[in-house]
């Protein structure tokens, strides 16, 4: 009895011990999977629909060059929703956005939102109709769609001002309605989200649109009554990050900018 016993004690005890090599060779092997595996920390960077060809194209870049982070966009339909993704640390990043657009939303909603290196590209606005062919024809008392957030009416009311159809008051640099000083035609305003302004046309006698806004929308970007340039878009962090750079020089890559030059049919100006 006592071989026996001794026989099976011994037995467990090879056994214990396989299984403990077992478990040490699996605990290496994991070990080293995962220092070979070259798994990258993922950053999203939020955007809206107009911009996302650019950073999706940046995105590729990026992607490639980069050997720590990999990107991934996140795509959203308003203009609120990204910059308050960013303050609460839900996305990294995000870039859709004028610096001026970005300054005014901290004064209004309290948040510490930065831009981040130069602006990477402007997108085109047009005064846009469906009713009017040229500005001469335009009559007294007709409507005009803006964009309902300060940066991008204080666009369209400048363009306005520029070709003459109103007058705005000297020296107001984020310019409302209420600093019109002049509008020969009693002109009425209508003012709605910016993504909503091409589809406008059926209900008001003109709007104005991003370029870009409106070959999303099928209609034609090129048959504007008049044209401007609007300020350039940047990238938009809520601190500076390890990664920031390497974002900024693949937006800013010769890659982004012969797409931006050659794909977006004008919509979009480079401004590296």
């Amino acid at each position: 009895m006592k071989g026996k016993k001794i026989v099976s004690i011994l037995a467990a005890i090879t056994l214990t011990l396989g299984m403990v090599a077992c478990g040490n060779s699996s605990s290496k092997d994991k070990e080293k999977a995962n220092e070979t595996s070259g798994d990258k920390k993922v950053i999203t960077i939020g955007t809206s629909v107009i911009s996302k060809d650019v950073l999706e194209e940046a995105q590729k870049v990026f992607n490639k060059k980069s050997s720590k982070y990999e990107m991934k966009v996140k795509v959203f339909d308003d203009a609120i929703t990204p910059n308050m993704a960013v303050n609460d640390g839900s996305i990294d990043g995000n870039f859709y956005q004028y610096q001026d657009y970005m300054e005014n939303f901290n004064k209004d909603r309290g948040t510490k939102l930065k831009a981040y290196g130069k602006p990477v590209f402007a997108f085109q606005i047009g005064l846009y109709s469906n009713k009017v062919k040229k500005i001469s024809d335009i009559k007294d008392k007709m409507t005009v769609a803006v964009s309902n957030d300060n940066t991008n009416r204080a666009l369209a009311l400048k363009l306005l001002d520029k070709e003459g159809i109103i007058k705005l008051k000297k020296g107001v640099e984020v310019p409302n309605t209420l600093d019109i000083v002049e509008n020969k035609h009693n002109l009425k305003f209508v003012e709605m989200e910016r993504l909503n302004l091409a589809n406008a046309l059926n209900d008001t006698d003109m709007a104005i649109v991003m370029a870009d806004v409106m070959l999303k929308a099928g209609k034609d970007s090129e048959k504007a009554l008049a044209f401007a340039q609007e300020e350039g878009i940047v990238l938009v962090l809520k601190e500076d990050k390890e990664w920031a750079k390497e974002v900024e020089e693949a937006l800013t890559s010769n890659e982004v900018k012969t797409f931006i030059k050659e794909k977006t049919k004008g919509t979009k100006t480079p401004l590296f």
